[in-house]
């Protein structure tokens, strides 16, 4: 009798423990494909997209954006290097890459006669147009100038563009374009005067760092175009380096003389930057090669004092 409750007993105990047992294990798949489907769901929905940096202003008619700009910067950069520079003597190649950083890789060396095919004109072009618009609203970009940026320059340069404008104070392209460290590579002379320095200035950078864009930047009321219009009747301009200064810019405005100048010399200082442009291909065999064979784009603009504005012609 003992035997037969103690038997009965123990199957009572032993079935519900082995159904609560099986039914844990039927449970336990479930719970991973619910692990393993939220996991999937996770990996295949894509990240939200970053809200817009403060100061980003929307690009109008596919102008490329600032941030496009790093990208593409970035890509260049990858494939650049600056060979050091000294006078007289072959160039050396710069130091070996160092490491990319968070944001920006640093350029990595690559010296050559010929260097790596830069950004598309066109490209930068817009990044200019879009930059000289943050400028006129007062939203200028806060990247491209921390320690980060100025420790991955010092490895080497790759600009997007040149730009030759004149040595007014008032128009500076860094600023007129709100472009950072290393994105602009910039020759500076009253009036844009050409000299054999600054036309190597800027071969260098086409040769050398792939730079595929130049810009010509007057602006009205040019002190240097006053100066040249009012000695087109060969009277001295006040010293034998001024006189050659104002020299190189008769040409370009010969057209104007006995005339009455236009409002802020406007017309005039036109024709001195797109005469400029035209200049360049005559004085320069390694801009003229690079022009004709559709590897360099040159741009004239002008830069107006009053507005911050600057137009282009292409």
């Amino acid at each position: 009798m003992k035997n037969s409750l103690h038997q009965h007993f123990t199957k009572l105990v032993f079935i519900p423990a082995l159904l609560v047992s099986l039914s844990a294990c039927s449970s336990k798949p479930k719970q991973e494909e619910k692990k393993t489907a939220a996991t999937a769901t996770t990996a295949t929905t894509p990240a939200p997209r970053p809200a817009p940096a403060a100061g980003e202003i929307k690009p109008a008619d596919g102008v490329p954006s600032s941030t496009d700009m790093v990208v593409e910067m970035k890509k260049v950069e990858e494939a650049k290097t600056v060979p050091a520079i000294e006078i007289g003597k072959a160039a050396v190649p710069a130091t070996p890459p160092a490491p990319a950083h968070d944001t920006h890789a640093a350029p990595v060396p690559s010296h050559s006669a010929h260097a790596t095919e830069g950004v598309a004109p066109e490209k930068a072009l817009g990044w200019l147009k879009n930059g000289n618009t943050r400028f006129k609203k007062g939203f200028l970009r806060k990247d491209g100038q921390s320690k980060k940026d100025i420790e991955r320059l010092s490895k080497g340069q790759a600009p997007h563009t040149i730009v030759l404008s004149c040595s007014d104070s008032r128009v500076p392209p860094e600023v007129v374009f709100d472009q950072k460290l290393g994105e602009i590579f910039v020759v500076r002379t009253a009036g844009q005067t050409l000299d054999p320095t600054s036309l190597a200035s800027m071969e260098y950078a086409i040769e050398h760092l792939g730079t595929r864009l130049i810009l010509v930047m007057g602006h009205t009321s040019c002190g240097a175009v006053k100066a040249a219009l009012g000695t087109l009747n060969g009277s001295d301009a006040g010293s034998p380096n001024l006189n050659k200064l104002v020299a190189d810019i008769h040409p370009r405005i010969k057209t104007f003389a006995g005339k009455e100048p236009s409002a802020h010399v406007e017309d005039e200082s036109w024709a001195n930057a797109r005469g400029v442009a035209k200049d360049l291909l005559n004085r320069s065999g390694i801009i003229e090669e690079k022009v004709r064979s559709g590897q360099v784009k040159i741009v004239a603009s002008l830069y107006h004092l009053d507005s911050g504005s600057v137009d282009f012609k292409e």
